[in-house]
């Protein structure tokens, strides 16, 4: 049985592992690290409409082998209800704003896959991405009023 450390980002801080836990398997490595996350997003929420969880796993050299992410995303998609105005702002430059982070998302996660060298054409589409998000959002008015 191998001893593997799980490092949990709650979205705002890294917490490393210093005791870890020993799995029969690899399967039992990624079933340790994927089990935590629902749990993780329930203590931590709802402290704002995106949060992105994950664990990290090391082998006992330090070399991470494994990740889980889990990204739990809420929006309101009307902006009354009952003659209430709905709490969450602009939908606009919420949905925006989600869009710019799941790109960024995307691109930080193949860098820490090692494979950014690899996917030139899918940097230059996560670049295309990101920069029609930031026009839009400097337009701020929704695609069918134009």
């Amino acid at each position: 049985m191998s001893r593997y450390f799980f490092d949990i980002h709650d979205g705002h801080a890294l917490t490393s592992d210093d005791d870890g836990i020993a799995c029969e398997s690899l399967k039992d490595l990624s079933y340790q690290a994927v089990d935590v996350l629902p749990d993780l997003a329930r203590e931590d929420l709802p402290n704002g409409p995106t949060r992105t969880f994950f664990a990290k796993v090391r082998d006992d050299s330090g070399r991470y082998v494994f990740r889980a992410t889990l990204t739990l995303a809420s929006a309101w998609i009307v902006d009354t209800i009952g003659g209430e105005p709905q709490p969450g702002g602009d939908r606009w430059l919420a949905a925006l704003s989600r869009a710019k982070a799941q790109v960024n998302a995307l691109r930080k996660e193949f860098a820490e896959d090692g494979l950014s060298a690899h996917v030139e054409g899918l940097d230059s589409l996560f670049s295309v991405a990101e920069a029609e998000v930031d026009r839009l959002l400097i337009r701020k008015s929704p695609l069918f009023d134009r």
